[in-house]
């Protein structure tokens, strides 16, 4: 009786005939088999079983990103209520010393109708001019930061000298240290937005902000002109060549808006 095999391996023995015998069936038969039809039958039968896991997959995502936004939206909670708080200290700190307050800039959303210059725009029109309220010396903004002011005023149109026209200059400040200097265009040695007059002695790192500072009336401070992108020693040793990679993009402007400039600085 030793030859006679144990119920599972009976089993096991009969599911590999089982299986060779398909095989071999589908060897021969498998050309004639109606392909489309049983694609389309296996299709049908999967289906419910692929919609459950797309299902699943989006979820998981879904709930993924539920998780990431409610913990961006806790810490922009908590960072609001702390701008809220120093702007209350702020304000109570300019009250005690006399100082004027800070105004939020009115925004007067326009758009652009045509940019000149090769390779890089140095002056742009725009679709609103002395008739929509716009007048001379206008500060130009984007979400990103300063564009340039109004130069030249119609009726319905206006003309704007970008920062990148090399002769806008705005005064400006390096944003965490407090460092000033004056932004501009240069041409030579290559076509380079550059913060001009750093002295020598004052620390300036690559990555620091550089807003305007409002030693000028005609831009309000505070507003993004661009990011150090590289600091160098002048040719004449006593100031620093500050290299910046603009706020705005002049190559890709199509809307823009402007913010009234003070009234004896914007009458033509």
């Amino acid at each position: 009786m030793g030859g006679v095999l144990p119920p599972a391996e009976r089993r096991s023995s009969a599911l590999v005939a089982l299986y060779v015998a398909l095989s071999l069936l589908l060897l021969i038969v498998g050309e004639r088999l109606p392909q489309t039809s049983l694609r389309g039958l296996g299709a049908f039968l999967f289906s419910p079983f692929d919609r459950v896991v797309a299902m699943m997959d989006r979820l998981g995502a879904a709930w993924i990103e539920n998780q990431e936004l409610h913990e961006r939206l806790t810490a922009l909670s908590l960072e609001n209520a702390m701008l809220r708080r120093a702007g209350e200290e702020n304000r109570e700190l300019r009250q005690q010393l006399s100082l004027p307050g800070y105004r939020s800039p009115s925004l007067k959303p326009v758009e652009i109708l045509a940019l000149t210059g090769e390779p890089i725009p140095t002056a742009a029109t725009l679709s609103a001019g002395a008739k929509a309220g716009l007048r001379l010396g206008d500060v130009v903004v984007t979400s990103e930061g300063l564009v340039g002011r109004v130069s030249e005023l119609y009726g319905s149109q206006s003309r704007v000298a970008l920062l990148s026209d090399p002769s806008v200059s705005v005064a400006c400040e390096v944003e965490s240290t407090g460092v000033l200097g004056v932004v501009r265009f240069t041409v030579t040695p290559r076509p380079s937005l550059m913060l001009t007059a750093v002295p020598y002695a004052d620390t300036v790192l690559v990555g620091q902000r550089v807003l305007t500072s409002g030693m000028s009336r005609r831009y309000p401070r505070g507003i993004p002109v661009g990011k150090v992108k590289k600091v160098g020693a002048d040719p004449d040793g006593l100031t620093q060549a500050v290299v910046l990679e603009p706020a705005a993009r002049f190559t890709r402007l199509r809307h823009v808006f402007v913010i009234p400039g003070p009234p004896s600085e914007t009458q033509p």
